[in-house]
C-alpha cells in the first residue's frame, strides 16, 4: 500500500496525490481486488492499518515542519483510529494534540460555528474568548419520574436506591456487570459513563461475560477503561500530558496494567481511556472512587450500552430493551436498580438470554 500515494515536494509535503497508474477511488475496484487477491484477510487489515499510521504520521510531521506549528488539532472519521492517533501523538516535534471526539461529519458543522464566531468577533472588534470544548454530555436527560413510568410500562420489578453509585460500585467489586443509564447522553460514538456497561477491569473473565451475553462482539475487540483523573498517571504513559477525556486517544499502560487488564488491548497492553474529571461528571467520578474504595482500582471497564451493531441506548425504553433482549443481569437506571434472577441450573428454559417479555426480573438484592 505504501506505493499508492506520494507527498508533494513543492509544498513541503502538505498535500499528497495518487502515484502514476493508481486509479481514482471511484474506479479502483478491480485495481484493489488484484492488489489483495489471495492474501489473508488479517494480513490485508494489518497492512491497511500500517499504511494508515505511516501516512498520517508522516503527513502531520510534514505539516509541523513546514508551518512551525507544533500544537495540532485534528478531525474527521479516520481519527476514530486510536492506534493511528497514538503514532501521531508520538511524533517528536508535536507538543500537544486535540482530536475532536465525534470525528466524522458532525465535526464540520461545529467547526464552522466556531470559525464563524471567531470571524464575527474580529469583524466587530470584540467577543469573548472561546472556551475549551469541555464535557460533551449534550444529549437528552430523563427524570426519575419519567424513568419510573418506563419501568412500570415494561412490567419489570425494580427498587429505588438510596445511593445508586455506591450500590453499583459494590456490585462491580463483586464481579458483576452493570449497565448504567443516568444523566445526559453523550455526544458521539463513545459511551462516557452515562450510557455505559461497566465491569471490574481487573477481572479478565468479565470480557467473556460482556461479549457472550450482551455485546456479541468479536473476541479480539478490546474494551476501554474509565479512569479517575487523580489515578491516571498510575495507569497511563503520557509524557506530553495530553488530556484524554473522550476515549479518542490511546496510550501505553504502566506497571499497574494488571489492574485494568480487561479494559486494555490484550496484545500490546495499550489502553483507550476516558479520564474522568469530577467537575465534568460528578456522579460517575464518585462511582469510580467508591469502586476504588472497594477494590483498590481507580478505574472501571466501560463499553457502550447497546447490542452489537445497534446504536447506543438513548431513552429508558432503549435501555430496558437491551436488558430484555440480552443476558445483561443488572441495570442501574436513574436512581433505580433492576436485577434479573440467577439462571436456574435445573431448568434449561431459564438459562441464557431473558425472555422477550422481560421475564425473570426481580427487585435488586
Amino acid at each position: 500500500f505504501e506505493g499508492l500515494i506520494e507527498f508533494c515536494a513543492a509544498d513541503g509535503g502538505l498535500t499528497w496525490r495518487r502515484r502514476r497508474g493508481v486509479p481514482h477511488f471511484q474506479y479502483s475496484y478491480r485495481f484493489v481486488k488484484d492488489l489483495v487477491a489471495l492474501e489473508r484477510f488479517d494480513a490485508v487489515c494489518g497492512a491497511l492499518q500500517e499504511f494508515t499510521e505511516n501516512m498520517l504520521s508522516r503527513w502531520v510531521t510534514n505539516c509541523i515542519r513546514e508551518t512551525g506549528i507544533h500544537r495540532v488539532a485534528l478531525s474527521g472519521g479516520v481519527f476514530m483510529n486510536v492506534k493511528a492517533n497514538k503514532r501521531i501523538l508520538e511524533i517528536p516535534e508535536l507538543e500537544s494534540l486535540f482530536i475532536f471526539p465525534t470525528c466524522g461529519d458532525p465535526t464540520n458543522s461545529i467547526g464552522a460555528a466556531y470559525q464563524t464566531y471567531v470571524t464575527r468577533c474580529r469583524e466587530n472588534g470584540g467577543g469573548k474568548a472561546l472556551e475549551p470544548l469541555g464535557d460533551i454530555y449534550f444529549g437528552p436527560e430523563y427524570s426519575d419520574a419519567e424513568i419510573e413510568r418506563a419501568l412500570q410500562q415494561a412490567g419489570v420489578s425494580y427498587r429505588r436506591s438510596e445511593d445508586i453509585e455506591r450500590e453499583v460500585a459494590g456490585l462491580l467489586a463483586q464481579g458483576e456487570v452493570v449497565a448504567r443509564f443516568k444523566g445526559r447522553m453523550e455526544l458521539g460514538a463513545r459511551a462516557l459513563g452515562n450510557r455505559s456497561i461497566l465491569a471490574d477491569p481487573a477481572k479478565p473473565g468479565v470480557i467473556r461475560i460482556v461479549n457472550d451475553m450482551i455485546k456479541n462482539r468479536d473476541f479480539w475487540m478490546p474494551f476501554a477503561p474509565s479512569v479517575a483523573a487523580d489515578r491516571a498517571d498510575e495507569y497511563l504513559v503520557n509524557p506530553k500530558r495530553i488530556e484524554a477525556p473522550y476515549m479518542i486517544m490511546s496510550f501505553d499502560s504502566r506497571i499497574e496494567h494488571a489492574r485494568i487488564y480487561a479494559a486494555s488491548h490484550p496484545y500490546d497492553r495499550t489502553v483507550r481511556p476516558q479520564v474522568v474529571y469530577p467537575e465534568w461528571n460528578p456522579d460517575y467520578y464518585r462511582l469510580i472512587k467508591l469502586f476504588e474504595e472497594f477494590s483498590g482500582t481507580g478505574a472501571v471497564l466501560n463499553t457502550s450500552f447497546n447490542l452489537h451493531g445497534y446504536p447506543i441506548v438513548c431513552a429508558p425504553a432503549d435501555a430496558l430493551g437491551v436488558l430484555r433482549d440480552s443476558g445483561l443481569r443488572n441495570l442501574a437506571i436513574g436512581s433505580f436498580l433492576v436485577r434479573k434472577k440467577e439462571p436456574d441450573a435445573a431448568n434449561p428454559q431459564t438459562q441464557g438470554r431473558s425472555s422477550p417479555a422481560g421475564g425473570h426480573l426481580t427487585p435488586g438484592a
